[in-house]
């Protein structure tokens, strides 16, 4: 990937703050259709380096989201499966259909299979992607799994998002968008018609103008989207998901990816599963371990850290989570799970019952999400907030990688409609290359 480190324009078309998968995938689909100046900001070195590479990797089906309470990140889902299966298919990319089995491991949780059932169907997934089974179809099915019933998605596949995004990124250079790592944005304004984008680059502070702003920050999309007294009621709360690495000892079989349904549906806790990367190497997790920002890999975090971040206003949508014994104590569980293989393994072996703690091996990809809260509690969908020349992306969790390619399309017809960008600088889309048939009108 080149990219040029340079800044010599300062006044552009089109700035996208944030070269995630969802970044990039705008910058992309605009680099085929709009005529104009477009540049993509990004504060590390490199596309993907944070929540884009840092994930499951799985490209999941959209069986498990409600297509009334989720609409918008059901149809992303269901429609960008088939482009990333032709974007790996036209570079050879890592594509390992593995699926994904489901496990209802209380008797209560058979009704989500139910509804599983329902949503697969409502969602557009053929009868052949996926099925239905009861206690007696699994252990049939595999005996060392533990279960009232599961749903088998057959479709989900594995890949690296992460080469998903850096390879977008070379056919949105090979189109003419300009790249820029490395810059650090530390304010935005909206000035009448134009967006100023103030910000740190090589030691330098440099001052950009933009027509329209894409903010897709991921972490730093709520800063920013503050600083133009966007989203207000909102705050944001970041958790680290940390994963083990699976022994050779214990693959042997295992054939899909392991979920349980999820028990809390109140919090964006990921009950445990087990991972089948698309090198064929395997992990379990995550925890969700509370930190204080989007950048906390590390495993020590301070408790003077924790209470800054929770100081930040607004304030009152984290004290009420904090002030709930329920979210207190998951919490809690979360941490021991990413200090304790033991505690790990017990939470695995609800529906996996021969794992051991001596089958994990040392530390897998850890991961930040990054959720949005409000007076109600955690939100649940993304969130798009609209300026006057800018549209802001909060909140854009899972299924967030599966479905950016048609999420940003969306995103950039919401622009176009709203009036807040001109799309008559049209490019002719000359119907050739990736995706060419995702249209942006």
């Amino acid at each position: 990937m080149s990219v040029g480190f340079q800044l010599i324009e300062k006044k552009f078309d089109v700035v996208i703050i944030g070269a995630g998968i969802l970044g990039v995938c705008i910058g992309y689909l605009l680099s085929r259709t709009f005529e104009g100046k477009i540049l993509v900001l990004e504060r590390e070195s490199a596309p993907a380096v944070h929540t884009s590479s840092r994930n499951t990797g799985v490209i999941h089906r959209p069986f498990y989201i409600d297509p009334d309470k989720k609409k918008l990140s059901a149809e992303s889902a269901q429609k960008s499966y088939f482009l990333w299966l032709e974007l790996a298919r036209k570079f050879g990319l890592p594509w390992n259909p593995v699926g994904t089995l489901e496990i209802a491991t209380t008797e209560e949780d058979v009704k989500a299979l139910d509804r599983y059932e329902k949503w697969a169907t409502s969602n557009g997934m053929k009868p052949d992607e996926f099925a239905i089974m009861d206690d007696l179809d699994l252990r049939n099915y595999d005996d060392r799994l533990n279960g009232y019933g599961a749903i088998l998605s057959k479709t989900d596949a594995s890949v690296s998002f992460g080469n998903f995004t850096r390879k977008i990124m070379d056919l949105a250079l090979e189109e003419g968008i300009q790249f820029i790592p490395d810059f650090t944005v530390k304010r935005i304004d909206e000035d009448g018609s134009t967006v100023n984008i103030a910000g740190v680059l090589g030691g330098e502070s440099i001052q950009i103008t933009a027509d329209f702003l894409f903010n897709v920050a991921g972490g730093e999309s709520l800063r920013l989207a503050h600083q133009l007294g966007l989203a207000r009621k909102y705050a944001v709360l970041h958790f680290r998901g940390d994963y083990w690495t699976l022994g050779d000892s214990f693959k042997i079989a295992i054939r899909h990816n392991l979920y349980s349904v999820p028990r809390h549906k109140k919090f964006p806790f990921l009950d445990p599963h087990l991972i089948i990367r698309h090198d064929g190497s395997m992990e379990i997790g995550p925890n969700a371990a509370l930190v204080s920002g989007p950048y906390a890999y590390g495993k020590h975090v301070s408790g003077l850290s924790l209470a800054g971040k929770i100081f930040e206003r607004p304030v009152y949508p984290k004290f009420k989570l904090i002030s709930n014994p329920e979210f207190i104590s998951l919490v809690r569980s979360e941490w021991k799970s990413s200090h304790s293989k033991e505690h790990m393994a017990t939470r695995v072996r609800q529906f996996l019952p021969s794992l051991e703690d001596t089958h994990l091996g040392g530390r897998g990809i850890s991961g930040i999400r990054n959720s949005l809260v409000d007076n109600n509690g955690f939100v649940a969908e993304a969130v798009i907030e609209k300026g006057q020349n800018s549209i802001h992306i909060l909140n854009y969790n899972s299924p967030g990688a599966t479905g950016a390619p048609a999420f940003a399309a969306y995103v950039i017809k919401l622009a176009s409609s709203s009036g807040f960008m001109n799309l008559d600088k049209r490019k002719a889309d000359s119907d050739h290359g990736v995706w060419a048939g995702l249209s942006v009108d």
